[in-house]
């Protein structure tokens, strides 16, 4: 263990996720649900973007995606190299998708405050049963869970895994807006929350977005721990979305 962790440090380092990976995870939910539509912000190599077989786009400022394999059988596959906010405030991803978002995956900039505003800004393009899917939001380690990618891990595979604190993101959401479907599940490397019955029209996080920010920058590990985190959210195994079954009972479009 890292000389640096703080004392209760078994509350701020938790077991590896046990479930699938979340690729594993995202492939089901795309076969299970044949989205139309399809929106993924942070894209990196085009990885997760090559999953969607519909109407897809991909913001990133920086990404590698290999387009041939990103664009694989898709009608449209939109590719943008700018940031999110940009995108939203330029673009009508439903007037690009022909349609409104039926499936997202926000995995951009892993600061809190953004995330917050990906996920308001793809809510708004979105309908009731749609599904935003959320990722790093459950970190095992607290220095995977810092601002800043600068110390140790505790756990040496764990070198590469900086979920940044978008965990501060699902918790808001979870406290603030108790209107929508939240689960949690305990996919490798950081987890995944998935969050559908969806409010287009909803204004509530913006209406306080600096209210909000100020929330999410109060919340430290150090006071509730990791446990206590998983506990709130109400992580649950990747094997309830083993098949189309227990997909269906969750999520439908």
């Amino acid at each position: 263990m890292d000389d640096e962790l703080p004392p209760g440090k078994n509350r701020l380092c938790v077991d590896d996720h046990a479930g699938e990976s979340y690729l594993a995870i995202l492939r089901r939910m795309h076969e299970a649900l044949n989205p139309r539509t399809y929106l993924e912000i942070g894209c990196d190599t085009g990885e997760s973007l090559a999953l969607a077989k519909c109407a897809s786009i991909g913001v990133d400022p920086r990404h590698r995606i290999k387009a041939e394999a990103a664009l694989g059988t898709k009608p449209i596959c939109a590719i943008y190299r700018t940031t999110s906010d940009d995108f939203f405030e330029r673009h009508d991803p439903a007037a690009v998708l022909g349609g409104p978002i039926d499936f997202a995956f926000l995995d951009g900039l892993h600061f809190c405050e953004y995330l917050l505003r990906d996920f308001a800004n793809t809510e708004r393009h979105s309908q009731r049963n749609s599904v935003i899917a959320l990722h790093d939001c459950l970190p095992v380690e607290w220095p995977m869970a810092e601002r800043e990618h600068t110390r140790k891990p505790v756990r040496p595979h764990h070198i590469h895994s900086w979920a940044g604190d978008v965990w501060r993101t699902a918790l808001l959401i979870k406290r603030r807006r108790p209107d929508l479907e939240i689960t949690a599940y305990a996919a490798p490397p950081t987890g995944l929350v998935f969050i559908t019955n969806l409010n287009p029209a909803s204004t509530t996080l913006m209406d306080d977005y600096h209210g909000c920010v100020r929330q999410m920058m109060g919340m430290t590990l150090q006071d509730f721990g990791i446990s206590s985190l998983f506990e709130e959210l109400g992580v649950e195994p990747t094997s309830v979305l083993r098949d189309r079954g227990g997909i269906s009972t969750r999520f439908w479009l």
